[in-house]
């Protein structure tokens, strides 16, 4: 005895395990989106009616979004890693303000100005702004954007172009993070975003090599230089109210790389200093500290992790400073 199978039998059987293979990857690509959105992987607060505080995000790019809209702070510190060492809970007991961590390492200027932007419209009132003003923002000419693009749509995008972006294994991997916080099985990091580098070593264990600076020719002229990030910070300052302070940190670097005197290195350098001087001008309790000095502190090894990054030592100076000059302006005597 004998039977056959039509081709059709064959075609209809085939069919139907297609239509259950992607209904299954539907339903799951579906109750996943549902994840996402309910848990708000990186607490942007456009999504998630879970009241989860906090992130487990160590990545400060995306984690930054769920601490500039904490309303717990009324000022906040920007700019790149060359911040990262002034802690907020220090400059809050020295000026009885709230400050929030906000640098971005390694992102363009344009990024902090985006994180400024997001901080400024989750915030009725803000007290101060602090910025690191390192070389990144002296540059002559805007910067090409990195190939490992800063997120730009988590602080400027809407909901729609925010949603195109959580379909991702990133997004999803923080969900589960923000998950396993809100069952108590993991900490959030730090609301205020502080986060010591140094920890990463052992004290003494990394430092640059002491070098006498590299010769440069002698300049004479006079820089004419235009400094764009400057009038984009300028544009920015400009929309908060007179009474918000701002200070501005020229961060010191290891003196092989501080700009000789006499040299076009150093009049570029004077001349940015100038442009952003201007930003602060007339603005009360707000000041431009310029720590990118030759001298004993920026001389030892010891106070530096690598050219541009200090230690503890020389961060203490610089909040410090920044005190001072919350409280008395440019009049602000600067021990450095």
């Amino acid at each position: 005895m004998s039977s056959s199978t039509s081709s059709s039998d064959v075609s209809s059987g085939w069919s139907r395990c297609l239509v259950a293979c992607f209904g299954a990857l539907a339903l799951g690509a579906a109750l996943i989106a549902t994840l996402v959105i309910l848990v708000d992987p990186y607490d942007s607060g456009r999504f998630g009616p879970f009241a989860i505080r906090g992130v487990a995000d160590r990545n400060p790019w995306t984690a930054n979004v769920s601490r500039a809209r904490d309303t717990q702070f009324d000022s906040a510190i920007l700019g790149n890693s060359t911040g990262q060492l002034l802690e907020p809970a220090r400059l809050d007991k020295a000026t009885g303000l709230r400050f929030v961590q906000l640098v971005a390492p390694g992102a363009d200027p344009r990024g902090d100005l985006a994180i400024l932007d997001f901080f400024a419209r989750h915030h009725q009132t803000i007290r101060a702004l602090v910025f690191s003003i390192d070389q990144p923002w002296c540059s002559q000419a805007v910067l090409p954007l990195s190939k490992d693009p800063f997120p730009y749509w988590l602080y400027e995008g809407g909901t729609l172009r925010q949603l195109g972006h959580l379909f991702t294994w990133a997004a999803l991997d923080r969900s589960f993070q923000r998950i396993a916080i809100a069952r108590g099985a993991r900490q959030p990091v730090r609301a205020d975003g502080y986060w010591n580098y140094e920890e990463l070593w052992a004290p003494g264990a990394k430092h640059p090599t002491a070098a006498e600076p590299a010769n440069a020719a002698p300049f004479r002229g006079k820089v004419t230089d235009h400094f764009p990030y400057a009038d984009m910070l300028a544009a920015a300052i400009g929309k908060f109210p007179r009474e918000v302070a701002v200070v501005l940190v020229m961060p010191p670097t290891f003196y092989t790389i501080v700009p000789v005197p006499g040299t076009r290195d150093a009049a570029v350098h004077a001349a940015c200093r100038e442009a952003f001087r201007s930003i602060v001008s007339g603005r009360a309790n707000s000041n431009l500290v310029d720590y990118r000095v030759d001298n004993a502190l920026t001389r030892d090894p010891a106070n530096f992790t690598d050219l541009v990054h200090y230690r503890a030592a020389i961060a203490r100076r610089i909040e410090q400073g920044i005190a001072a000059s919350l409280r008395d302006g440019q009049g602000a005597k600067i021990d450095f």
